[in-house]
């Protein structure tokens, strides 16, 4: 059975100027302990499709078709509290920014603890013991100041890590990261998707990888799904997918592609 199965989804905006179709149709599956790519332009509904297997879609924006599993459940029909729970539990995500993502007013530190209380019948102390786990295996350096630090003291680079920390203390079955490097300089980059590899091997975790960048997704990938306004346009194995493009949308994208050097590929 697979972890994840997204079948026909269709996820609309309706707006005062009609109806804008961000997810038309949308269907692929993780399995265990895979890494599934979802590639595509900005605007191409990438970053809607992961919202919605959340359901956390906003108006105007209404899932209108289709249906989310996992592990074979249902997630449409199920009530907001059975939601929550299976939010940081069984699936996570690290967004695009941590700036906007970490509450600003509260220490790194009480953020994670707090997310693993929430889930977690745990005291504090406990709670505080295990978060500092997970800051300590993103190599967060200095962990035990930072766990009293705010956001805003630490690099973009520190502070997606303990996003990172946050999304993985509680040992979910599924990560989300979308598009978790972008704002981050190249050689951060490399070191963050290092970790994400090495943390999702540890654990046989699956990960849905959203970006624009198919350089990054040959590295880590062992499906890609190629999205294109609101479609999947390809969708097939890695190397398929570099050796062997059906789709001209695909192709375009390849050609885009910056090459990688030696010194800072993570696999």
């Amino acid at each position: 059975m697979s972890l994840l199965e997204v079948k026909d989804l269709k996820t609309y905006f309706f707006t005062d100027k009609g109806v804008q179709k961000a997810v038309d149709g949308v269907s692929f599956s993780i399995d265990p302990g895979e890494t599934l790519g979802l590639v595509g332009e900005s605007g191409s509904g990438k970053t809607v499709t992961a919202l919605s297997i959340l359901n956390l879609v906003d108006e105007p924006g209404k899932i209108v078709g289709g249906d989310i599993l996992l592990e074979g459940k249902s997630l449409l029909p199920l009530k907001a509290s059975d939601l929550t729970q299976i939010r940081g539990r069984d699936i996570s995500v690290v967004f695009q920014e941590p700036l906007t993502a970490l509450n600003p007013v509260l220490t790194i530190g009480n953020q994670i603890t707090e997310q693993i209380m929430a889930h977690m019948k745990m005291s504090y102390r406990d709670a505080k013991e295990r978060a500092l786990l997970a800051m300590k295996e993103v190599r967060l350096k200095d962990s035990d100041r930072l766990f009293y630090d705010y956001p805003h003291r630490l690099s973009g680079g520190m502070r997606q890590r303990a996003m990172i920390a946050m999304a993985l203390c509680l040992r979910p079955k599924l990560l989300i990261a979308d598009e978790p490097t972008t704002a981050l300089d190249v050689t951060i980059q490399a070191e963050i998707l290092r970790l994400l590899v090495e943390i999702k091997e540890r654990h046989n975790m699956s990960v849905l990888f959203i970006t624009h960048d198919l350089g990054i997704i040959a590295n880590i990938a062992d499906k890609v799904c190629v999205m294109r306004s609101g479609k999947i346009v390809e969708s097939a194995k890695v190397e398929d997918i570099f050796y062997n493009p059906k789709a001209d949308y695909t192709k375009q994208l390849l050609e885009a592609v910056v090459k990688i050097p030696e010194d800072m590929r993570i696999a």
